[in-house]
């Protein structure tokens, strides 16, 4: 089962292409031969089709920047700057006036753009498919391989998911919860073949959602890893979503930290314990969570240092029992009048309780959650939560977390001061 976790969504796209008439919200979009999720459907403006400008741009590699005093929005890639102003039909490329048929404009909070206009100043290609009202964007592609190859599709008693081979010998990573109360798992790797012999767990980090897995099977093509992540870069997701073995999608990574990579490239259920590949293929992460518009990987480097000390065979997984520790990693950054507060999330978590004091020593109470009620807070990206510090006094902080009911001890006291 792929775990949802909550966070923070901006919603922005670009489009611009020559059509003959057409029902806008049965316009498909596919970028590299792969559906592009639009956070809103495309419109027409024009006789050009409009896309919300997040999804396309971060999809293509832009980096982008809103200026909300002037309502433009500022696309850099490489040696390429795009400037487009809400309602005006004149944008920039290069500090250079290019006219538009249609201008960038502002619709239900969200932000349209002209597609073909921003995807052919990527470096990309647009085809117009009228009898199917399909659009294809087409990148150039740095030569990687077939992803598939070092990338499983595994069937448990309990549930589907993926894994990712490691070793040539038979080291796999998957999601701990592919594997949770499991006591069978059958392997199906990207040729077909299909391994249903020995499972031994040798690693587990439940708490992180990590579980590394034996096999008796040699010869196997494993994942080469990068441990550099940068933001905007060209990512690809490779798993079995609802069941489709070797599906690939792609996107961008939108941002990251010593826990987590949000990227835009979709996972959905099924997803679990896929890869994620950079541009270069390269491994940097394992597929393992969504929420609306966010799809979270585990960075490589967490799932390497799991220690790999144990003998378990799968059929034990049915009696393992999970109880989490306290949230580890509480930290903090100052924007302004601001502290924004971030820890690693606690894998199937229900929820969170945040302690609060105002001096070394003193006597902590529940943060009370004013846009929720009570006092119940949830795990975000790239942010938990904010707590002002006008007022230039330390502040302390503890977090606690809750799974099925049961609150587990707080974590360790985090100060904060300005």
């Amino acid at each position: 089962m792929q775990r949802k976790l909550r966070g923070f969504v901006l919603f922005f796209i670009l489009c611009f292409c020559a059509m003959s008439p057409a029902s806008a919200g049965n316009i498909a979009v596919k970028l590299n031969g792969y559906p592009l999720a639009l956070s809103t459907p495309a419109i027409i403006q024009n006789n050009r089709v409009l896309v919300p400008m997040r999804s396309i741009m971060e999809s293509l590699g832009y980096t982008i920047i809103w200026h909300q005093d002037t309502y433009t929005v500022e696309a850099n890639k490489g040696d390429t700057q795009l400037l487009l102003t809400i309602d005006n039909a004149v944008a920039t490329v290069n500090k250079q006036r290019v006219t538009l048929d249609a201008a960038a404009i502002l619709t239900e909070n969200t932000t349209m753009v002209p597609l073909r206009f921003v995807a052919e100043y990527s470096g990309a290609t647009v085809e117009w498919d009228a009898k199917n009202a399909s659009i294809s964007i087409t990148t150039k592609q740095v030569a990687q391989g077939d992803l598939t190859d070092s990338v499983v599709y595994i069937q448990t008693n309990k549930m589907q998911g993926s894994g990712i081979i490691l070793s040539a010998d038979g080291i796999i990573a998957t999601n701990f919860h592919v594997i949770e109360n499991a006591s069978t798992a059958q392997f199906v790797f990207s040729d077909g073949s299909i391994y249903q012999g020995n499972a031994t767990v040798v690693g587990l980090e439940p708490q992180k959602d990590i579980a590394i897995l034996q096999i008796d099977k040699k010869s196997l093509i494993p994942a080469k890893t990068e441990n550099s992540i940068v933001k905007g870069e060209s990512v690809t997701a490779v798993g079995a979503p609802n069941g489709a073995r070797n599906t690939q999608t792609t996107g961008v990574v939108k941002g990251f930290n010593q826990d987590i990579i949000e990227s835009s490239a979709p996972i959905a259920h099924g997803s679990s314990g896929g890869a994620l590949y950079n541009g270069n293929g390269k491994l940097i992460g394992m597929t393992a969570a969504y929420s609306d518009n966010q799809y979270f990987s585990i960075p490589i480097n967490e799932i390497m240092k799991v220690p790999r000390n144990l003998s378990m065979p799968i059929a034990s997984m049915k009696n393992y029992t999970y109880s989490p520790s306290a949230p580890k990693n509480l930290r903090y950054w100052l924007d302004g009048d601001y502290a924004y507060l971030t820890w690693s999330p606690v894998y199937d978590a229900e929820y969170y309780h945040v302690y609060i004091a105002y001096s070394e020593g003193g006597k902590f109470t529940k943060l009370q959650n004013k846009a929720l009620g009570g006092s119940v807070w949830y795990w975000g990206f790239p942010q938990c939560f904010g707590i002002s510090t006008s007022n230039n006094r330390s502040i302390y902080i503890k977090v606690s977390a809750v799974r099925n009911g049961v609150e587990t001890e707080a974590s360790n006291v985090l100060k904060i001061s300005k």
